[in-house]
């Protein structure tokens, strides 16, 4: 086993994990409505398409890549549409006091994978960054090399969104429901701007 390759995946995972988008605002208010759990899981959804997207280019399937590329602009669509009705719907929506204990409904597993999974900007990250990369991590020397970087780099995404559900999952507790409320209601601004700026993309 490389440790440096999973170490070097770790990183590339956390840095793909870690700028705010509409999953890390996901992750953050299913953690602040129900907890650090739901918002562990919410956020696997995401590290499920890390790790299929990263091993698309690992492994170099350039026509599977070149597949979602070729309907970028279907799934920009289909993802700032999501995105859209989501954000309007979360900015609507006002907390109470049962909002703060645990609720007993399914994490949205589902979501943070369709949206990051339609992300072409995914698909052109890893991409980038393979290519960058290429020298140092010869992934094409063996059938191993990839699977050890999307490993590390599946533990880097999951790692990412643990840390971001303990700490927002423990801000839970310190905050009121009118703060909450605040939160909620740009969060759902945001993820909404997020979808428009996605529909203009498209549309450009």
């Amino acid at each position: 086993m490389d440790l440096s390759l999973i170490i070097i995946g770790t990183g590339i995972g956390i840095a793909m994990a870690a700028p705010l988008g509409p999953v890390n605002l996901i992750v953050i208010r299913t953690a602040l409505c129900h907890g650090v759990k739901l918002a562990f899981l919410a956020g696997l959804g995401a590290v499920l398409a890390d790790v299929l997207i990263a091993g698309i280019a690992a492994y170099g399937i350039q026509s599977i890549a070149h597949l979602i590329l070729d309907y970028a602009k279907f799934l920009q669509i289909a993802g700032g549409l999501l995105l859209v009705v989501l954000g309007i719907r979360t900015a609507r929506t006002h907390f109470a006091d049962s909002d703060l204990a645990a609720a007993p409904h399914a994490a949205r597993f589902g979501l943070t994978f369709s949206l990051s999974v339609t992300n072409p900007g995914l698909v052109l990250g890893y991409l980038a960054i393979f290519s960058s990369l290429s020298e140092h991590l010869a992934l094409g020397t063996s059938p191993f090399r990839p699977a050890f970087i999307v490993l590390g780099i599946a533990m880097g995404s999951a790692l990412w969104w643990l840390a971001l559900s303990f700490v927002m999952g423990r801000l839970k507790t310190r905050l009121g429901p009118s703060t909450l409320d605040t939160i909620n209601r740009w969060s759902g601004i945001l993820v909404a701007a997020f979808g428009f700026l996605l529909l203009w993309k498209a549309f450009d």
